[in-house]
């Protein structure tokens, strides 16, 4: 069995390999663990030390980073990120791919704005985002589980038919949202704690908890690790990754709403950022594109190194443009990272 950067599970799989005479040759069970700790040791130790390393830097850079307020500051602006990444995780160890989560977000902060502009009530404005969240995702999963299309051009094409609908409906205009719901949402504090945050926690105790405890997660580690062989052991290989689908679309939606609410409007260009943002959580995190490795706790980490160069680059006053290139050479090193570990068990 596999494990991953943080100790995630993983489904088995083999060396095997045929030589020249016809028979196969198998690496000796000691040198594919030793491989399997020091690519475990790589990431997982890279990860903190790379977030340690920023959290040093930040703090003698500015003198209002190293606080309690701060930190809490910046696991509520990472509420939304961290919400798309938790279920993207879990749709690329399927071996899926959503880059149609930017729109997604858009779309919802659209619908919102203009629900609340009809004066629905907020209960019914927030299932109707998430129902049009689930559609979007819907739409994704039937075509790329019941018609086959690859996931990255699957999902292209819907990134690009949503934006352009968030745009017609807006009338490409600002919105300005004023919504009792997400005032508390985004103001109210238990104690010390933004509400934000506690969303935040909460969001990523179920997913540990289907990570790590439940059949559904142990499932979707086998269907990325070897889907043919996940099939053939009986799995839903088709329901799962439809469901991954509609899964990362609706938590794209709720996102949408955590987002209205902090910037207190809506507008059809908020996506836009966060594709880089939510691969580059997700691949940094240890999830390999390949399928069939990653963790929702390296996501967690990649996500808190992520949220502290947003926070750090704001209080260094850097222009928007830097953190944009830290993001581009992060999702670089993740890829690269990816690919080294992955050479590693060969």
């Amino acid at each position: 069995m596999k494990t991953d950067s943080m100790n995630a599970p993983t489904n088995e799989s083999t060396a095997d390999a045929e030589d020249g005479g016809g028979t196969e040759s198998v690496l000796p069970p000691v040198d594919l663990e030793r491989r399997r700790r020091l690519r475990t040791l790589l990431q997982r130790q890279g990860l903190l030390a790379m977030l340690i390393a920023l959290i040093v830097f930040f703090t003698i850079q500015s003198p209002y980073f190293f606080t309690s307020s701060n930190f809490f500051t910046i696991a509520a602006g990472a509420t939304v990120l961290a919400t798309m990444a938790a279920s993207q995780t879990f749709l690329i160890v399927s071996g899926g791919f959503d880059v149609s989560v930017g729109s997604t977000v858009a779309m919802s902060t659209v619908l919102f704005g203009i629900l609340n502009e009809n004066e629905l009530p907020t209960p019914i404005i927030i299932a109707l985002v998430l129902l049009m969240g689930a559609g979007i995702g819907a739409a994704n999963g039937f075509i790329v589980v019941q018609l086959n299309v690859n996931p990255l051009i699957a999902t292209l094409g819907t990134m690009s038919i949503f934006a352009g609908l968030a745009f017609i409906f807006s009338s490409g205009q600002t919105q300005v949202v004023r919504n009792d719901f997400l005032r508390w949402l985004t103001t109210t504090k238990f104690g010390p704690v933004p509400v934000l945050v506690v969303g935040f926690a909460i969001i990523y105790i179920i997913a540990m908890t289907v990570e790590r405890l439940t059949i559904t997660g142990r499932r979707v580690y086998a269907i990325g690790g070897n889907p043919e062989a996940a099939r053939l052991a009986g799995l839903p290989v088709q329901r799962i990754s439809f469901l991954l689908y509609v899964v990362s679309a609706m938590s794209a939606a709720l996102a949408g709403i955590f987002l209205t609410g902090i910037l207190g409007s809506a507008s059809p260009q908020v996506g836009s950022t966060f594709l880089l943002s939510v691969v580059t959580a997700v691949i940094l995190g240890g999830a390999s594109l390949a399928g069939g490795q990653g963790s929702i706790l390296g996501t967690l980490v990649a996500v808190a190194i992520l949220g502290v160069l947003q926070n750090g680059f704001a209080l260094m006053a850097l222009p928007a443009y830097a953190q944009t290139v830290a993001l581009g050479v992060a999702l670089i090193v993740a890829v690269l990272i990816d690919g080294a570990t992955r050479r590693l068990e060969k």
